[in-house]
């Protein structure tokens, strides 16, 4: 983690900044209801990242996923527009990677526009794979959705350290 952030469990008391946020990043953004369900659900996890203390909290991204037995599933990934390409979704998304394998997951997987290059390039640098496509996913663009999977099997076949960020 980048010296000066913090990453940690999400409230009641972040999900203001984190609709503001998820406004700001999507065209279909999920509705402030969506993260306070999801933070009253037992096998959800939202993480929240921004500077850590003396510094003033300030949301500056979040991750949502479930563990279900042994699968990790990513919800949303978001990252204020003020604070990308600073390495924020990437400490989110290992951090996240590192609670669900903590948690038992062997498999994460995850639903992504083939448009959005950013996070493409964020999962391919972890290992995540193309294993399939889901036709006119996406009901604003009637885009499909790319379903990318990261194994932790296939992983620690090949190195012991686990997902390719841990390299």
């Amino acid at each position: 983690m980048t010296r000066g952030l913090l990453i940690r469990r999400a409230g009641l008391a972040d999900v203001p900044a984190i609709w503001a946020i998820e406004k700001a990043s999507f065209p279909t953004p999920w509705s402030r209801w969506s993260f306070l369900a999801e933070l009253g659900q037992g096998n959800s996890h939202t993480l929240v990242i921004g500077p850590s203390p003396p510094h003033l909290w300030q949301t500056w991204g979040y991750l949502v996923f479930w563990v279900v037995l042994d699968e990790m599933h990513i919800l949303n990934l978001a990252v204020h527009p003020d604070h990308r390409r600073q390495s924020i979704a990437r400490q989110l998304l290992a951090t996240g990677l590192g609670q669900a394998r903590t948690l038992g997951a062997q498999l994460a997987w995850l639903e992504v526009r083939p448009s959005n290059l950013a996070a493409l390039a964020l999962y391919n640098s972890f290992g995540f794979k193309q294993v399939g496509r889901r036709p006119r996913y996406y009901d604003d663009t009637q885009e499909d959705a790319l379903l990318l999977t990261f194994d932790w099997s296939e992983e620690e076949n090949s190195s012991s350290k686990g997902p390719r960020e841990n390299r």
